[in-house]
């Protein structure tokens, strides 16, 4: 008898297997450029967040102490200057914060009297003060103003007092009521009774009423 062959049929390859085409490589070079982008993006959007998260510096000593915790706190602070045994300046602060390497003392709340031959002249309010306690020269910000006996005022943001001169100086924009006048300005130096004025620029003048004088007895913080 003959042998009898077999042959083995193959099945039929399955459609669904087949190999899918290779991406473009211009649309790949899109998907890349995209992920890139959408990645910077989220970067800067959390910097952003982190910038704004901080805290804002509301005085100097967020700068300058760069985070060292103050020598002493005080509570109710009090400074005197005298001049030859004579009253030149009395200083109050709800709080003083102290840095004696640095020898400056900030301060919140303030109120602070001028003196001239024993007799108070002026009285200034702020928000904030540094004064330097070796000299007691003061850097007054946020809501200053100083009134003067005869009833002037002036208005600003920050003021400088050197003690040494008796000289008050501002770079910033200022407002003075004195007797008719009312100022507006750009930077300004002059002595603590509103005397001997000397503005910078922007300078702008109009008539008040002179019956509107400020009430110069101020309460004391404490």
């Amino acid at each position: 008898m003959g042998k009898i062959r077999r042959k083995t049929i193959e099945p039929p390859a399955d459609p669904l297997l087949d190999v899918a085409e290779e991406e473009p490589r211009s649309v790949r070079l899109k998907r890349y450029f995209w992920f890139l982008g959408a990645a910077a993006l989220l970067i800067g959007l959390l910097a952003l967040g982190l910038l704004k998260s901080a805290p804002a510096p509301t005085s100097p000593e967020t700068v300058s102490q760069a985070g060292d915790s103050p020598d002493a706190v005080i509570q109710k602070f009090h400074l005197v200057s005298t001049v030859q045994g004579k009253k030149r300046w009395e200083f109050y602060a709800d709080v003083a914060r102290l840095y004696q390497s640095q020898k400056l003392a900030y301060s919140d709340n303030i109120y602070a009297e001028y003196y001239k031959k024993d007799k108070l002249t002026s009285i200034l309010t702020a928000d904030h003060a540094v004064v330097n306690t070796d000299t007691n020269a003061t850097e007054a910000q946020g809501h200053v103003e100083l009134i003067v006996e005869n009833g002037s005022k002036l208005q600003t943001e920050k003021l400088n007092w050197d003690p040494d001169t008796d000289t008050i100086k501002t770079e910033g924009r200022v407002h003075v009521y004195k007797g008719s006048d009312e100022i507006t300005a750009v930077g300004m130096t002059a002595d603590t009774q509103l005397n001997n004025i000397r503005f910078t620029k922007d300078v702008q003048t109009k008539m008040r009423d002179t019956n509107e004088v400020e009430n110069f007895s101020k309460p004391k913080p404490f």
